[in-house]
């Protein structure tokens, strides 16, 4: 995170060039300069949202619309970065990759002569998803099948980076959209490098990227990754004393912020974070399997975000505390609640084997849900350095203690380390502000919940009721 002086929420902003499919001048194509008219944009970045998209809000006093027209089928070219940043989004036809603008929205007038109307945009590779259709088998590894279809099916130019799986399998894709085809594949991944089978495909400022998330969590060797950025609740002064007393602003202070979710067990036990059962049928072999998932002995395989700094994992600090309930057991022990079904067919093409959902299905639905228990949303200033998939730490102060009593009070819960899930950034020509909407998400927490062996809960209920005939109704009128 680089610490400039400028104030927090500056950005720099190229033209920004409406690049219509009709002629133009000397054969190239009409180009209309909307810079002056952006009122505010944004841009989106989502950890499974494929694909790059944002809008802008345009106020026109000349009828810039009609000029081109304005028809869909436009591209948009801009360069888009903060201050003394390296990186930013660069969507100029020379060096970076413009996007498509797809449609216009709420167009309406504010006076006799002005209108406001908002352009949509997506990348180029989220026009492609829409256009083709993918009808053929792969044989290799799934991270060699998706550098297949990012550059043979969506046709990207941009970097692909993608973790290596283990297995080498055949593919059928069914005639379906690249996108589809994609879901297919990190849903059937497992990592070379870690314990996991979580795969999120998604693309960023960076290009496209295919990671388990043990990937975004960690290193190779199980280290944690360094943060990006280390945001703070903090009081509303925003500057901040370097170590050679020179004040600067304080770009990672947060201005607001909300838990979005913080637990929700009925869904976490529908959904198989704690345990499942999956049951299987080899079509070919005739034969039926179980196969149990418990949360408590499947978490000490993986990496989390919050382990030691060593890459030696904590032995349980998950969101699931450990205690007895219900008659001496644990809510890892009702597999029944959460049921998946399975047909498989061993040796369907030869000498590939499918992948095997046994390691898989169960793991990847609790590892992912488990991240979106709890979410946080917070408003910092704008840094075009931040990516999703980005790791960064939150810190939330203790509300019971004064700044007086404390300064460093915290709460040991939720502050901690959190994964970048989608980010928003957005740009306000008006104010002259670029600030950055973050939804942050964990699977663990930096304090262990308080663990008991003993049912504090259901061995001091009352007996059971008794059961009255219907003789007896009038007694309860």
């Amino acid at each position: 995170m680089p610490t400039v002086n400028d104030r927090p929420g500056a950005f720099e902003l190229s033209d920004v060039f409406l690049i219509s499919y009709a002629e133009g001048t000397e054969g190239n194509p009409k180009r209309l300069n909307i810079r002056n008219l952006i009122t505010e944009f944004n841009i989106y970045e989502k950890l499974n949202g494929d694909f790059l998209s944002g809008d802008m809000v345009i106020t026109d006093a000349t009828n810039a619309i009609q000029e081109l027209p304005l028809t869909g089928f436009e591209r948009l070219e801009f360069y888009f970065r903060s201050p003394k940043t390296p990186n930013g989004y660069n969507f100029s036809v020379l060096n970076g990759h413009p996007m498509f603008v797809y449609n216009l929205k709420n167009r309406q007038s504010v006076s006799i002569n002005t209108q406001i109307y908002q352009l949509k945009f997506i990348s180029m590779e989220g026009v492609r998803d829409h256009q083709t259709r993918i009808s053929q088998a792969f044989t290799g590894s799934i991270d060699q099948m998706v550098a297949d279809i990012c550059y043979n099916y969506l046709n990207t130019k941009k970097d692909v980076l993608v973790e290596e799986t283990k297995g080498t399998y055949k593919m059928v894709m069914p005639r379906i959209k690249s996108s589809a085809a994609l879901k297919m594949l990190k849903n059937n991944a497992r990592s070379k490098h870690f314990e996991n089978s979580g795969f999120v495909f998604y693309e960023n400022a960076n290009g496209f990227n295919f990671k388990s998330y043990e990937g975004l969590f960690c290193k190779k060797d199980g280290s944690p990754r360094e943060p990006k950025a280390n945001y703070a609740v903090k009081v509303k002064n925003i500057m901040k004393k370097e170590d050679d007393g020179k004040q600067v602003y304080d770009l990672q202070a947060v201005e607001s912020w909300k838990i979005l979710n913080q637990y929700n067990t009925l869904k976490n036990t529908a959904d198989g974070i704690y345990a499942s059962r999956l049951v299987t049928h080899d079509l070919f072999t005739k034969r039926f399997e179980e196969h149990d998932f418990n949360y408590y002995s499947e978490y000490i395989k993986q990496n989390h975000l919050e382990q030691d700094s060593d890459g030696d994992k904590r032995a349980f600090n998950g969101i699931l505390p450990f205690f007895n309930y219900d008659k001496g057991d644990t809510f890892a022990s009702k597999n029944e609640g959460t049921l998946h079904y399975q047909s498989t067919t061993s040796k369907v093409h030869n000498d590939y084997e499918q992948p095997e959902v046994e390691h898989i299905l169960q793991k990847r639905i609790s590892q992912s849900q488990a991240l979106n228990s709890l979410t946080i949303e917070i408003t910092v200033p704008g840094i075009t350095e931040i990516r999703v998939g980005d790791i960064v730490t939150f810190t939330l102060p203790n509300y019971r203690k004064t700044p007086e009593e404390d300064l460093e009070a915290k709460d040991i819960y939720i502050s901690g380390r959190y994964l970048i899930n989608a980010a928003r950034h957005h740009v306000s020509a008006i104010n002259k502000r670029h600030t950055m909407v973050l939804e942050l998400v964990k699977d663990s927490f930096n304090e262990v919940y308080p663990g008991e062996t003993t049912d504090h809960f259901t061995n001091n209920e009352n007996d059971r009721g008794l059961l009255y005939s219907a003789s007896h109704l009038d007694e309860f009128v």
